[in-house]
């Protein structure tokens, strides 16, 4: 796949119609995910920007094979982007969300039903042999950054398993190219990839069992400035103060199911307070490219990274 203009344009297109559907979606006032709350309950719009460019990011690989499709997401939290990306699908294609948390399943079936779109729980660690296989693609967003590298592999040679042959496999991530340290001390994160790292993971055959596959990038200059800005402002010191404290409570049931309540109640309202101004949505996305030829060469403009990986 060579990057084009009119690729980056069909990108922002459907950043702009998956944003759309996602502000048309009632807040839940009292589901709670344990990083704080799902994605349309956060604050932070740029990352709620950042979701949807990895959701168009799939869209755009997968549209390319211009044939009908049955896909399936692994890790779809609280199904709003899910439901989002069904209603922007091509006509034809059909999406199974699937998550291992059935408090997170039940919200996402209580508010996100439609004809294209079923959610079902599934642990892809236990998963049995034909779970998979009639998938076309199966994707998985924002959720390699919560592994280690052993439980990475772990997964890779298993969804391997379970595909069928020239089925794909497609991972975003956060991309760390630009920022002065290779991790953000955010305490869900375990491990984070810059283009170069991931790059080179992929590479080893006894870490992916993948012959084929591409890393390519999603690039905003705009987007990393204000990443990087933030990060090196208070947001380090931040996430490594917050992890330290998850690491002391976590060692007693009880502090952690204290703090944990006293977290939750504190996003809940933190969730409800006006903003202040507006967010500009096409500003950002002026700045906005998928990259896939040359990836290598925009280390100081990428935010995000996605992996695409075919089964021979």
């Amino acid at each position: 796949m060579i990057e084009t203009s009119a690729n980056s344009e069909q990108l922002v297109q459907d950043v702009r119609r998956l944003w759309a559907e996602v502000e048309k979606l009632e807040r839940p006032r009292r589901f709670v995910n344990a990083e704080g709350g799902s994605v349309e309950q956060q604050r932070d719009r740029r990352l709620l920007l950042h979701h949807c460019a990895n959701y168009a990011a799939v869209l755009a690989l997968l549209r390319e094979t211009g044939r009908e499709l049955r896909l399936l997401e692994l890790g779809c939290g609280s199904g709003a982007l899910s439901s989002a990306f069904a209603r922007i699908m091509p006509h034809g294609w059909e999406l199974v969300a699937t998550d291992y948390s059935t408090s997170l399943l039940e919200h996402a079936r209580a508010h996100y039903r439609q004809v294209n779109l079923s959610f079902e729980l599934l642990d892809v660690r236990t998963a049995e042999a034909g779970r998979m296989a009639w998938a076309d693609a199966v994707f998985m967003l924002e959720v390699i950054e919560h592994l280690s590298a052993e439980m990475a592999s772990r997964l890779l040679h298993k969804v391997h398993g379970l595909l069928k042959p020239g089925a794909r496999f497609i991972i975003t991530t956060l991309d760390r190219s630009a920022f002065s340290r290779p991790f953000s001390g955010y305490p869900p994160h375990v491990v984070e990839y810059s283009f170069r790292s991931m790059s080179s993971r992929l590479a080893d055959r006894t870490w992916n069992p993948f012959a084929q596959f591409g890393v390519y990038r999603l690039v905003s200059p705009r987007i990393i400035v204000e990443a990087v800005r933030d990060e090196d402002r208070f947001g380090y010191t931040l996430n490594r103060l917050n992890r330290l404290v998850c690491s002391v409570c976590s060692r007693h049931s009880e502090v952690e199911q204290l703090r944990q309540s006293v977290a939750a109640a504190v996003f809940r309202v933190y969730a409800r307070l006006p903003q202040r101004g507006g967010f500009e949505l096409d500003s950002y996305l002026r700045t906005l490219r998928f990259v896939t030829t040359g990836a290598d060469a925009c280390d100081h403009s990428s935010f995000g990274l996605v992996v695409d990986l075919v089964k021979a």
